[in-house]
């Protein structure tokens, strides 16, 4: 059964470039414009991973992080931050509920070794 992880960003382009990215690793990859859509899919299916982008409108990466969190289903869910922005510039309260961040530009192998690591098996 394919690993199934969840992309959430309001870029198309990121969407599409993570879609491309991850093809043929043995991924599902679901995808979300926002934190609002991907919380509508988590209501309803069980994925494996969220990576998710930090600055989306609606609901950020870290509001999505924390209501993950208190989903029963999902509070042990691995969510990874794929952002711009270092993590230090944010206060370690807001981002204790995410798993792992990487800094865009992401390159496709250490993303790769990133979910590896983060995905049993």
């Amino acid at each position: 059964m394919a690993t199934v992880i969840l992309h959430v960003d309001d870029s198309p382009s990121i969407r599409q470039w993570i879609i491309t990215a991850l093809a043929g690793k043995g991924f599902t990859i679901l995808s979300a414009q926002d934190g609002v859509e991907a919380l509508n899919i988590l209501s309803t299916t069980s994925v494996d991973l969220l990576l998710s982008d930090l600055e989306m409108p609606r609901v950020d990466g870290l509001e999505l992080a924390n209501a993950v969190r208190n989903m029963p289903q999902h509070k042990h869910l691995p969510i990874l931050i794929l952002s711009s922005r270092n993590p230090e510039t944010i206060p370690a309260k807001r981002r204790k509920a995410v798993t792992g961040w990487v800094t865009k530009p992401v390159d496709s192998e250490l993303l790769s070794r990133w979910i590896h690591r983060l995905l049993p098996g």
